[in-house]
């Protein structure tokens, strides 16, 4: 009897550590949602959630639509938004947008760059591949192996089966398209192209690569 009773509590511990690894798993799979499963709707939600940074009650809100390939949106990302971050973002005056403008009769692979890159903010990591994107825009440029680049480079970021089935769902080409729409009825006609709000009031349209010090003056103007 005593061997039985052994034998099922067991079988008891084993059953209920498998559940409970099966429960792991589970959360951990649906964490970050696959595309397919849910709505158009709630996808640009999910996105433009990640595709922001800085507090959005600030008193200042930056929209900037901007092009993986362009390289002077290379050269603001790499040289000038850190310090606008640093300086505007971190202290609360400054809430950023991000928004997609691939302009896609002069550079080949933006409109994909820029799937890849909505596609991570699923899993939150939005601003990990965007820098990415950036920081080796010469290397993936070449070809457009969005795909290899990133599993090269994003390795352990992001989670490479939901990436390709976000990719692949047509979502985020909806999406893109979008944007592209809405820029295009705000008169953007080159990239970066960046609003700056005070409030609900557009202060300052700026068309084109403008160094820290320019855009830290208009801002310091936006912020009196």
């Amino acid at each position: 009897m005593k061997l039985q009773c052994d034998k099922a509590d067991t079988l008891k511990l084993f059953a209920s550590v498998f559940l409970f690894a099966l429960a792991i798993g589970v959360v951990g799979f649906f964490a970050t949602p696959d595309a397919g499963a849910i709505s158009y709707n709630n996808f640009v939600r999910m996105v433009n959630n990640d595709r922001q940074i800085g507090n959005p009650d600030a008193a200042v809100t930056i929209i900037e639509y901007s092009d993986f390939q362009c390289p002077w949106c290379g050269k603001f990302e790499e040289n000038d938004l850190p310090r606008i971050i640093h300086y505007y973002v971190k202290t609360g005056k400054v809430f950023i947008q991000f928004r997609d403008f691939p302009l896609t009769l002069m550079h080949k692979y933006a409109f994909k760059s820029a799937e890849y890159a909505d596609c991570a903010a699923l899993q939150g990591k939005y601003m990990t591949v965007r820098s990415l994107l950036y920081k080796y825009q010469n290397d993936w440029s070449v070809i457009g192996d969005l795909y290899y680049f990133l599993k090269t480079h994003a390795k352990g970021a992001i989670n490479f089966k939901k990436e390709e089935a976000c990719v692949q769902s047509g979502l985020v080409k909806r999406l893109i398209k979008s944007n592209m729409s809405s820029g295009t009825a705000a008169k953007v006609n080159g990239t970066p192209t960046f609003f700056i709000y005070r409030g609900f009031t557009l202060y300052k349209k700026i068309t084109g690569y403008r160094p820290f010090p320019v855009i830290n003056k208009i801002l310091q103007g936006a912020l009196q």
